[in-house]
């Protein structure tokens, strides 16, 4: 194979590096961040080199903002929020590690992104250390003690009843006690100013914002933190500060979790619910822990996989490239049978998730056993022994609000972490405490059939892929159930069809569910006219949908390891930015 050569240039030098291949052990898999320098319709920007340690380059793609793919050798933060991004980056250039940059854009992403996650909301972790060990954190939220045993099954339920236990908090605190080096007031001093002299509201945040002003103005807290004095909405470019936010991240700058869960934060919080019909006590807040999470592993065509299982989704992740795997892809992938192929390990893996199999131990082992795999892919419809293809109509499903938050760090010492936060529905419960100035997610409500102090599952997949024990790939993603098929669609275009990662996760996904397979047409990225046909011929119901955060949006971060190049990349599809050390 013949090596490339790509001149990156500067006002005062002008140098080359060669493109090196990686010890992948399959020629066809090749470091794709090598290939990033001639890949077609890629172009290097001019940057400051240094010899010893090369400035981040910002690579530029037609499907992609500029700052959205960024190359480094000295760790990457890339998240949905420049602002939060650049948070994280300040801590990796002074010193911290991964976790300590992942919590600072984490609570940074509590003010920026209030929509989509916050203090009173839900998190899940999954960190790699830099001697090889996997751990996550789960900070779902919990039901409280309290609540009904009965509670509603609508998924678009909000107010002060469907509000749980909240759980970020106490998994950030966890993290960075067991893997940080920073503390927690260090870390909040740029977030707490942040809060309080307020930033210029980004377009599409303003947006989301507006769709539920009307669910807001019900709640003197949302409304008094989220609209403005006249009720009216913020328009992007104005400026939102939130200073009874700020007051609150300061208590917990003194005094971590323990400030959150008990003192004036928990009894305003408890006093408020009391009030209005909710169940939280201040006893609930005080029992609430974050527990470490069951590691779940498997593998796909020779890359491991390493995920969490419940109330994370993990392990349905792995089951559905297990799935996938059951099938030859090597001159299939990414067209009308892959789909066909793709959609149907999904569905299935989404019927196991709720499966009755067992302990959750059992359950968890099922889910990424291959023996597991093999026998539900009989199940799978293959296109190419099907005999006689079916013709059906196409149809339409109404649209759903994306929401939550991931965010993916890695530095140079080789520790990596996949963070993803959520409120569940955008601005979940609607509920902000008068005082607090955080929203609460929704947990009652959100699933059927819970239990006081149960923890709802949710699709939140944090996800590591490696190659030879080194990670090669740091992913997740937002935008509900839709997250699965994000991430294992970008996970097989990665490998079956030897796509770069921004390649990957530019090109057009699917979603399927029990009323049709959605298939992504937005500028720039859409199937075929002939994978559509030909995807309904096999007997699949194909709805074509245009709104492009439906099929989620994925943060992550692929690394090269002969270069010990890290390259981030924010999905085109939402307005995040990929950073790193040494950019200013």
């Amino acid at each position: 194979m013949t090596t490339k050569t790509t001149t990156t240039t500067s006002s005062s030098n002008t140098h080359s590096r060669p493109c090196r291949l990686s010890r992948l052990s399959r020629p066809s898999h090749h470091s794709r961040l090598s290939r990033l320098h001639f890949s077609r319709g890629f172009i290097v920007v001019a940057v400051l080199a240094i010899a010893c340690a090369p400035p981040p380059e910002i690579v530029e793609h037609p499907a992609y903002a500029s700052g959205q793919i960024v190359r480094s050798n000295r760790g990457m933060v890339v998240s949905g929020s420049a602002i939060a991004t650049e948070i994280g980056v300040r801590v990796l250039e002074s010193g911290g590690n991964a976790v300590d940059a992942a919590v600072a854009t984490a609570l940074a992403l509590a003010v920026v992104e209030p929509t989509m996650s916050g203090l009173g909301g839900r998190t899940q972790i999954l960190v790699r250390t830099t001697s090889g060990q996997f751990h996550g954190v789960d900070g779902t939220t919990e039901v409280p003690r309290g609540a009904p045993t009965d509670p509603t099954s609508d998924e678009g339920a909000y107010g002060y009843h469907t509000i749980g236990i909240p759980g970020t908090v106490a998994a950030l605190e966890r993290a960075l006690t067991a893997f940080g080096t920073r503390s927690f007031a260090e870390l909040l001093t740029p977030v707490i100013a942040l809060a309080d002299t307020g930033f210029l509201l980004p377009n599409p945040e303003a947006e989301r914002l507006a769709r539920v002003a009307d669910q807001l103005r019900e709640f003197t807290g949302s409304a008094r933190y989220f609209l403005k004095p006249d009720g009216s909405t913020y328009r992007g470019g104005e400026r939102l500060v939130q200073a009874d936010l700020a007051n609150t991240l300061s208590a917990l700058a003194t005094g971590g979790a323990e400030a959150f869960y008990g003192g004036w934060i928990a009894d305003t919080l408890a006093a408020d619910l009391a009030r209005h019909g909710g169940f939280v006590t201040t006893t609930d807040l005080s029992r609430y822990r974050a527990p470490w999470s069951r590691i779940v592993q498997g593998s796909y065509r020779g890359f491991d996989l390493v995920g969490t299982y419940l109330p994370a989704s993990g392990a349905t992740t792995i089951e559905a490239l297990h799935l996938l795997e059951q099938f030859d892809l090597s001159d299939r992938a990414g067209g009308a049978e892959w789909a066909a192929l793709l959609a149907q390990a999904l569905l299935l893996s989404f019927e196991d998730r709720v499966a009755d199999l067992g302990t959750p131990d059992e359950h968890a082992q099922v889910l990424a056993s291959k023996e597991w795999a093999a026998t539900r892919a009989v199940d799978i419809m293959d296109p190419a022994q099907r005999e006689d293809p079916v013709v059906v109509s196409m149809a339409a499903a109404s649209d759903e609000s994306p929401y939550t938050t991931h965010l993916s760090v890695t530095d140079r010492d080789g520790m990596v972490v996949a963070l993803t936060q959520s409120l569940g529905p955008t601005m979940g419960s609607k509920v902000a405490a008068p005082g607090l100035g955080f929203v609460y997610a929704a947990t009652m409500g959100y699933l059927g059939g819970l239990q006081p102090g149960d923890r709802p599952f949710s699709s939140q997949s944090p996800l590591i892929v490696l190659h030879d024990g080194e990670p090669v790939l740091v992913l997740g993603a937002a935008g509900g159930r839709r997250i699965l098929s994000a991430i294992v669609s970008v996970v097989s275009r990665w490998v079956d069809q030897q796509l770069s990662l921004p390649d990957a996760m530019a090109a057009p996904r699917l979603h399927p569910d029990v009323q049709a397979v959605h298939m992504e047409a937005r500028d720039g990225t859409a199937w075929s006219p002939e994978d559509l046909t030909d995807l309904a011929s096999y007997g699949f119901v194909v709805d074509v949908r245009t709104v492009a955060s439906y099929f989620a949006r994925i943060h992550g971060i692929e690394i090269d390891p002969v270069t010990g190049d890290h390259l981030g990349v924010a999905d085109p599809r939402w307005n995040g930015t990929a950073g790193a050390p040494g950019g200013r």
